[in-house]
């Protein structure tokens, strides 16, 4: 069973090398939308600093584990906001990093309604480990571990108010190659660097006073690889709590001889995601996402898992508690 696993997350890293998103993929993407679209930075209009941390499919050797710090701010000039990320993916033998810069000038179209324009600048480094796996033949230039600082730049669009959102970037405009350079033939191009499509939407039903139903979708996809949309129904309570329960169509599924099978048409998706998020003061905000996989993987995983932390280091220390919990705004 261990060998079988193994197989299966090494045919995982190869595919994703070569045809597969190639972005982080997080389930709490309405938490910090700033690592799919620039545009985004400070939308919420505080200084946040905020982490995300994901582990896939628990239990699996080799599984992926991903994560991402940010911090994100307007400026003095409130047509303009800046963001920065650093990102983190490691799956098999492949470990990788990122840095994000983000620009965002942002349009006041009414007085609650904006329109953000956001530009992004992105490096972004590939390491394969492949001398740590298990070699046949150690001469094998194609096993030689590979490292690779690619740079890229991309851009995106958000329109937002307190009452919906609408989102659409693409964070990859450069298809660049990434190659083995010890190889002299024209295997020696592993894979490249594809276009990967976001677009977001979102409308929150209720009145300030009342529990608010927030209904978003997230829709994603990258050229020679298959779409994901998530679908999520949130609920959330005093404008403090946040309970939400999504699910994922599309994607790849493996079966255990190691064959791809489209989930494109069919009806049973990827995975059912339930979601929570509280303010826990004024300042800090606390989340936590589990997915449940849908695919053959569960008899081998007990699912995925994300935490969530932002913090606004910009808002002033008040020593009282909250008179209302009302008074704090998520939009």
């Amino acid at each position: 069973m261990r060998n079988r696993l193994l197989s299966l997350i090494c045919a995982l890293t190869a595919y994703t090398s070569i045809n597969a998103q190639q972005d982080i993929s997080l389930s709490m993407y309405n938490f910090n939308p700033l690592f799919v679209n620039p545009a985004t930075a400070g939308y919420k209009d505080r200084c946040e600093l905020s982490a995300i941390y994901r582990y896939q499919w628990v239990g699996i050797p080799g599984a992926p584990q991903s994560g991402m710090v940010s911090f994100q701010a307007p400026t003095k000039n409130e047509n303009i906001a800046l963001g920065a990320l650093v990102k983190y993916d490691k799956i098999g033998l492949m470990t990788n990093f990122g840095f994000d810069a983000s620009f965002a000038y942002r349009i006041k179209l009414d007085d609650e309604t904006r329109l953000s324009l956001g530009i992004m600048g992105s490096i972004f480094n590939l390491n394969d480990n492949r001398e740590r796996g298990n070699i046949d033949n150690p001469e094998d230039p194609t096993v030689l571990n590979i490292s690779a600082w690619i740079p890229n730049f991309g851009g995106g669009a958000y329109l937002w108010n307190k009452r919906y959102f609408i989102g659409a970037s693409v964070p990859h405009l450069l298809n660049l190659k990434i190659s083995n350079v010890a190889l002299d033939s024209p295997g020696a191009i592993l894979s490249k660097v594809y276009n990967h499509y976001f677009v977001s939407a979102g409308y929150v039903f209720g009145k300030p006073d009342e529990v608010k139903f927030k209904p978003t979708a997230f829709f994603k996809t990258a050229a020679n690889s298959s779409f994901n949309l998530d679908l999520n129904a949130n609920l959330l309570f005093q404008e403090r709590f946040w309970v939400g329960l999504g699910y994922r169509f599309g994607g790849d599924i493996i079966d255990e001889s190691g064959i791809f099978q489209s989930q494109l048409g069919k009806t049973r998706g990827e995975a059912i995601i339930a979601t929570f998020k509280m303010m826990a003061t004024q300042r800090l905000e606390l989340g936590y996402s589990y997915d449940f996989p849908l695919s053959n993987l569960t008899t081998n995983t007990s699912g995925s898992h994300e935490l969530y932390l932002g913090y606004d280091i910009c808002r002033p220390i008040e020593n009282v508690r909250f008179i209302s919990p009302r008074y704090v705004h998520y939009f």
